[in-house]
Order: structure tokens, then C-alpha cells, then sequence
């Protein structure tokens, strides 16, 4: 309170022989250069009123300057419709002071501005209200009236009548600022929050009829700690950086993009504190049009980027043609207002301002459509990552742009980005994975092959076809038919993926069996059990089962005689394939590591697992084995409906 006293004492009461007054005005430009002349408190009086024309912009009160406005029973009117181009009457920058009065007999009036935050006056130095009336401003967010940033002493005159789209109708004091209110000075205002003061900072209040007091230093606080809220997104990126470069699964072109991702968005976090702290504590339109420029040229970068990591393999030159016009046309804000310019401190958007919406947008839907290319042939969970990514960004944008959030310095898009990076990196190694299984499921079918077409089994079969063309030649072409369709069968079936017919299945393992009787006419018996045929099943699951039982079931026996049975049936919820002989059996949860025998038991039941199925083995010493292959229908319904 002392501070405030001895601010206003020393700036209201300049020592006699260093005020003075400057020749009035006549127009607006004019009434710009004589507070330009004023430094050291003088004194600018209206004699009549001054209406801003066209070409006219905000009134400014520099860095250094201390300037003394009496509006004289005058009005001074910015003539702006709300909706239109936007400025405020006044705006004092970083250093700058000025103090309003009011000599004349009628209230004079500041009106007529229209803005982002502060229609009436910008403060971002010393502002002090002695007279005078401030009304008919409008704020698209914050402070129709008067958006304080720095210090403001309301010591007489009126703040009403003014509008805010979000809150402080009248004023509003930003979380650093120091606002001192004497008397019920500002009343009648609309906002939909805070109709008349929105006090973020530290106010004083006094002679208004409640008890004097100091309000508060807790929104100050609270606004410290949500600009730390970014922290988090800060050590999330750095994390997900270290993961990047440790991890071993991803590409070197992965990887790269990845870390130039994660690099461009460091720098647009960095960009938003700098453009923050430029708007509020300097007025050096240079550097916040530097700012300014980085952040609307990294954005579609960042996108195309994203869409790099989606599809890697698609032409992407015009996108990066996108990427340098954007770049190109807000740099022309170095020298035209063509994109955008900054006017005593004060954002001024161009005609080609929404280049940078428009061209995003463009690259979003370029997005969203690679992402949906995901999908093909058929959908997959893990292709709902990046449309989520690209509905996040698309969301964080309608937050930035909608009056109902608070200020921040760090936008709810980089946050958004910062998000998406994560998801990318977790969308990069289920795409490893998904590949990963696939190498695994090649691998299997080589060793499936190894296993069901072992070089004795087909030197046998050779050498039982040769010795019947010297009887039966006739047999003997049938079964080199037999011969030639287990080949090419076994060949085929190593190239599906996806679940077949049940009927495919036990046509081959007919063919293996039927060659194998022809080497042991007597020894093998097969007995069939078919009730249903009409489901699916993986391939090269049957087969090695039959195989199995002939090989270490009958063939083990020391008599070397024995009976497989095969049969198939239909429940309500599943289906169940049996292969059973009466060998000598073994302890199913002993298999030796090195039996290479076993191979195609491990196979299937590893090849059933990514199916949904399962395998059970029934055996014992002495008393037979028995495989059963369970089968859930809602498997084999579920691989049956896709195209």
C-alpha cells in the first residue's frame, strides 16, 4: 500500500518547473505526436473531441515515456464495431506511464476500442485514472475496460459500460500485475464471469464499502503453478527421447524422424514461453515477430512429419512444399502486414493470416486419410492410434480458439503434439510387433515344412511308387497323383495366413495317410469319425497330428501294427478334431528338448494359440495317445465374415 501511495504521489505531482503542457491537438495522429513529446509528465489536453479515422491505429505511450491525457469533458473514440478489425484506444507498453484526468465540466470518455484482451486501454506499464470515463470498449476474452499487466491505480473517473466475451468486463489484472482500486469506481459492465473486475494478480481494495483489504496473492500463486504444468510434457518428451535412441527395435529412418519430431517440438514449447513472456514484459516487436514467425512454421512441419511416420513409403513432396509456402509467407511480416504485424506491441493479423489453419488442415486430412489406410485389408486396433492422434490435434485447436479457456503460455495444440509423440512412438513398436509375429509365423511354416516333409518320408514314398510300377502300374500312377497333391498341398498351406476350410485340411492329411499305407498295406489301420466338416481351423494343424500318431504311435510299437482314428465333431459353443492311436503313449509334460520329432507338436499348438484354439494331448505310458483340437466357433464365425 505504501508502494502505491508513494508511486502515485510521485507521478501525479511533478516537480514544479519540470511539467508542462503541450500545444492540443486536432486530430488523432496529431494528439499521437504531442504524447510522443511528453516524457517527462507533461500535460496533452483535448479541446475538442477526436474520432480515430481508417488509416489511425492504437494511441501508444512508449517504453520511458510519462504522459499526462486530459480528456477535458471530451471524448476520445477509437470507432471500432466489435466483430471488425481489432485495436484498443490506448495501450501503454512495458516502462511507459500515463495518467488520465478529467478538467472538464461533462465526464470525457474513452471509447470505442475493440480487442482481444483490454478493448479500452493495454497496460503493460503504470497506469493511473484520476478522471474521466471509460466505457463502450469491447474484449473478445478478458478486460473491456482496461487489461492490466503491470500496475494500475484507479483514484477517480468510472470503468462502465464496457464488454468482455469471457470475464472482466471492466477490468481485468493479470496474475503479475498490481491492481489498487479506491471508491466504487468500476460498476455496470458484461461479461459472462467477473461482469466487472477479473482478478488474477493482487488487487487493493479501499472506500468501497467493504472492509479494506488486500485480495490476494493466491491467484498469482496459482497461475505459477499452472505454467509449471507443462513440466510434465517437458520430462515426458525427455524420456521418450532416451527411449528412442536405447531402443533397438526401430529403424534407423524411424528413429531419425522421431527425434527431429521430438526436437521440433522442444523448440515449439520454447517458442510459446518466449512469444509469452515477449507480449507481456517487452515491446520488441522484432523478436515477437520472430516468435511468431518459428511457431506458425513449425506447426505443419510437425504434421508432415507424422505423416512421414504413418506412411513412409508415399510421395510426401508436396507436402514439404506446403510446409516451405506457409514458412514463406509469414516471413514476409519482417517488412509487410501482410501475414500479420505487431503495432505498439499489439498483434495486427493480416489478410493471409489463417495460412497456416488452412494449410494444417489440409495436412490433417492428408493425415487422417494415411491413417485410415491403415485399415486395409482389414481393420486392426492398433490403427485407431493414429486417427486418435489426429482428432487430438484437431480438438486442441477448437480449445485454443474458444473464449471459455484461460489464458496459458503454453497452447493446448503443442500439449497435444507433445501427446500424439508418445502415441506415435507406442504406434511405431506395435507396427514392430505386428511384423515381429509375422517373421515368427515364417519361420514356423519353414520348420512345419522341414517337419512334414522329412527327406526319408519322400525317399520312401519314391522308392514304394517305383517298386509298383514294376507290378501295378496303374496303382502306381494314382499314387504318384496322391504324391504330387501332398506336395503342392504342403506348399500351398505354408503361404495362408488366415484360417481355411476344415475340408482342405483333412483332404491333405488323407493323401499323407493314404501314402502311408501304401508303404504298410497290413501294419496301418485308419479309422474315420467325421460328423461336421463345415468350420475352419489353421492350417497344417491335422496333418502333424496323423503324422505323429503314425510315426511315434503305431510305428513305435515293437509289433509295428496299430490303428490311428481321426474323427470330428460339433458342439454347442465349439469344435473339437481328434486324432487318436494306441501306441505306446508318452508323458505329454516331458518332451525332450533335442526330439526333433516333437517339433510339429510344438508348431501346432503354437499356431492354434494365435487362432483363439487350443491343443490338448491325452496319453500315458502303455495306454495310447490322444490330441484333441478345440475350436471356439466364435473363431472360426468371427474369420469366416471377413471379406
Amino acid at each position: 500500500m505504501l508502494f502505491t501511495v508513494m508511486l502515485v504521489f510521485c507521478l501525479s505531482f511533478p516537480i514544479e518547473g519540470l511539467a508542462a503542457s503541450v500545444p492540443a491537438p486536432d486530430t488523432w495522429s496529431a494528439l499521437q505526436e504531442a504524447l510522443d513529446r511528453a516524457p517527462k509528465g507533461e500535460t496533452v489536453t483535448l479541446t475538442h473531441d477526436l474520432t480515430a479515422g481508417p488509416s489511425d491505429d492504437t494511441l501508444v505511450i512508449a517504453a520511458g515515456r510519462n504522459a499526462v491525457l486530459d480528456l477535458n469533458g471530451h471524448t476520445l473514440n477509437r470507432n471500432l464495431i466489435p466483430g471488425g478489425q481489432q485495436s484498443p484506444v490506448l495501450s501503454i507498453e512495458a516502462g511507459g506511464v500515463l495518467t488520465v484526468r478529467d478538467s472538464g465540466e461533462a465526464p470525457g470518455i474513452v471509447t470505442g476500442g475493440y480487442y482481444q484482451n483490454g478493448g479500452g486501454i493495454v497496460n503493460h506499464g503504470t497506469l493511473i485514472l484520476e478522471g474521466g470515463r471509460i466505457t463502450g470498449n469491447t474484449a473478445v476474452q478478458s478486460g473491456g475496460g482496461v487489461a492490466n499487466y503491470d500496475t494500475m491505480v484507479l483514484l477517480g473517473g468510472e470503468i462502465c459500460g464496457n464488454d468482455a466475451g469471457r470475464d472482466g468486463g471492466g477490468v481485468y489484472n493479470h496474475p503479475l500485475a498490481r491492481l489498487t482500486v479506491q471508491g466504487n469506481l468500476v460498476f455496470g459492465n458484461s461479461a459472462p464471469k467477473s461482469s466487472d473486475i477479473s482478478n488474477e494478480g493482487t488487487i487493493t481494495l479501499s472506500g468501497t464499502g467493504k472492509e479494506e483489504a488486500l485480495v490476494e496473492e493466491i491467484p498469482a500463486i496459482r497461475s505459477y503453478i499452472n505454467d509449471l504444468a507443462v513440466l510434465p510434457a517437458v520430462v515426458l518428451l525427455l524420456a521418450l527421447l532416451l527411449g528412442i535412441w536405447l531402443d533397438p527395435w526401430l529403424s534407423r529412418e524411424q528413429k531419425r524422424s522421431m527425434h527431429i519430431i521430438v526436437g521440433l517440438v522442444f523448440l515449439l514449447i520454447l517458442q510459446n514461453y518466449l512469444e509469452y513472456l515477449l507480449s507481456l514484459f517487452t515491446g520488441n516487436t522484432t523478436l515477437r515477430t520472430a516468435m511468431s514467425v518459428l511457431g506458425y512454421s513449425l506447426r505443419p512441419a510437425i504434421l508432415v512429419l507424422f505423416c512421414t511416420l504413418v506412411a513412409p513409403d508415399v510421395h510426401r513432396g508436396w507436402t514439404w512444399a506446403l510446409v516451405g509456402a506457409n514458412c514463406l509467407v509469414y516471413l514476409t511480416a519482417f517488412f509487410s502486414g501482410i501475414a500479420f504485424q505487431f503495432i505498439g506491441n499489439h498483434f495486427v493479423p493480416g489478410p493471409l493470416h489463417n495460412t497456416c489453419a488452412l494449410i494444417s488442415a489440409v495436412l490433417m486430412a492428408w493425415l487422417f486419410f494415411l491413417s485410415l489406410r491403415q485399415f486395409r485389408p482389414r481393420p486392426r486396433k492398433d490403427s485407431w492410434l493414429p486417427l486418435f492422434v489426429t482428432v487430438l490435434i484437431v480438438a486442441s485447436v477448437v480449445l485454443d480458439y474458444t473464449s471459455v479457456f484461460e489464458d496459458q503460455p503454453v497452447s493446448f495444440l503443442t500439449i497435444a503434439i507433445v501427446i500424439s509423440c508418445v502415441f506415435y512412438y507406442i504406434w511405431l513398436h506395435l507396427q514392430f510387433v505386428r511384423r515381429h509375429e509375422q517373421e515368427l509365423l515364417a519361420g514356423q511354416r519353414i520348420q512345419i515344412m522341414l517337419s512334414q516333409i522329412q527327406p526319408h518320408f519322400v525317399f520312401n514314398s519314391l522308392e514304394v511308387i517305383r517298386r509298383l510300377y514294376r507290378r501295378e502300374p496303374e496303382t502306381a500312377d494314382a499314387a504318384l497323383l496322391k504324391f504330387e497333391r501332398y506336395l503342392r498341398g504342403n506348399m500351398d498351406a505354408l503361404a495362408q495366413d488366415r484360417l481355411i476350410p476344415f475340408r482342405t485340411e483333412l483332404e491333405r492329411t488323407k493323401l499323407y495317410l493314404d501314402l502311408e499305407q501304401l508303404r504298410f498295406p497290413d501294419e496301418l489301420h485308419i479309422v474315420w469319425e467325421i460328423c461336421c466338416t463345415d468350420f475352419l481351423l489353421p492350417s497344417l494343424t491335422l496333418q502333424p497330428l496323423a503324422e505323429n500318431a503314425v510315426r511315434h504311435g503305431v510305428r513305435g510299437k515293437q509289433s509295428g501294427e496299430g490303428t490311428v482314428s481321426i474323427g470330428a465333431r460339433e458342439y454347442e459353443d465349439r469344435y473339437e478334431v481328434s486324432v487318436s492311436d494306441d501306441g505306446n503313449g508318452f508323458d505329454p509334460e516331458v518332451i525332450p528338448a533335442d526330439d526333433h520329432s516333437h517339433i510339429g507338436l510344438r508348431n501346432v499348438r503354437e499356431r492354434l494359440s494365435y487362432a483363439g484354439a487350443e491343443l490338448r494331448i491325452e496319453s500315458g505310458p502303455e495306454s495310447g495317445t490322444k490330441a484333441v483340437i478345440i475350436i471356439p466357433k466364435k473363431t472360426s464365425e468371427k474369420e469366416d465374415s471377413q471379406p
